[in-house]
């Protein structure tokens, strides 16, 4: 059965799905010319990640239990984390609009750096967990997040020493590889619940999907 924690969590893959997609493309237009088009599309699409990743953290402790309590709490603290990294790369993406560019890109390399710790935090409570096709596919997602958030904080630290053209590359691909790992994460908790395991004496033993999530 579905859970209120359960939605929260398939809202939340939603919405990252959604703002890392936004912000990717807004990324490829700002790429593509050189320019701050598309910087509005990376501010929108943060917010976007921000709200989707706090839906999961929120969704996360409606479904703790003292069975599942130690590995949750890294998910719990690992999708704040990147609420906060979100926050704060859509916070320094404004400063930028608005003309202070370099503290704007130190506090965007900030926000992202934060976001991959928090998306490396995830990948490693799924490790620590029961091995089922969702997962892995949480392993991988997160593990894609992570690694993209730390290219887009490797990239703004490259346009701050005035690579620009090599850090917007990065930026670029860093940026992509998130989305991916996103839409692995909405494939994740779209599989629900894993079937039943028979034990010896060949009866069920059920599961709840809140021991896999």
């Amino acid at each position: 059965m579905i859970t209120h924690g359960d939605d929260l969590l398939i809202s939340g893959a939603w919405l990252l799905g959604i703002g890392t997609l936004v912000g990717a493309i807004g990324q490829t237009r700002q790429t593509l010319t050189s320019t701050d088009l598309g910087k509005d599309l990376v501010l929108k699409g943060n917010g976007i990640e921000a709200v989707g990743n706090s839906l999961q953290a929120i969704g996360r402790s409606k479904m703790l239990n003292p069975e599942n309590e130690r590995t949750e709490t890294y998910f719990i603290f690992g999708s704040w984390l990147e609420a906060i990294g979100n926050i704060a790369d859509a916070v320094g993406i404004g400063m930028q609009l608005s003309g202070s560019m370099e503290e704007g890109i130190r506090t965007d390399a900030l926000g992202s750096g934060i976001q991959g710790l928090g998306a490396a935090i995830e990948a490693i409570g799924a490790s620590l967990t029961e091995e089922t096709i969702s997962r892995s596919f949480e392993i991988k997602g997160n593990g894609l997040i992570s690694v993209g958030s730390f290219l887009e904080s490797v990239g703004n630290i490259f346009i701050l020493n005035e690579k620009v053209r090599m850090g917007e590359h990065i930026l670029l691909l860093g940026s992509w590889t998130q989305v991916f790992g996103a839409f692995i994460l909405i494939e994740a908790f779209s599989l629900g619940p894993e079937p039943p395991e028979r034990g010896k004496d060949g009866h069920n033993r059920h599961y709840s999907y809140a021991n896999y999530c």
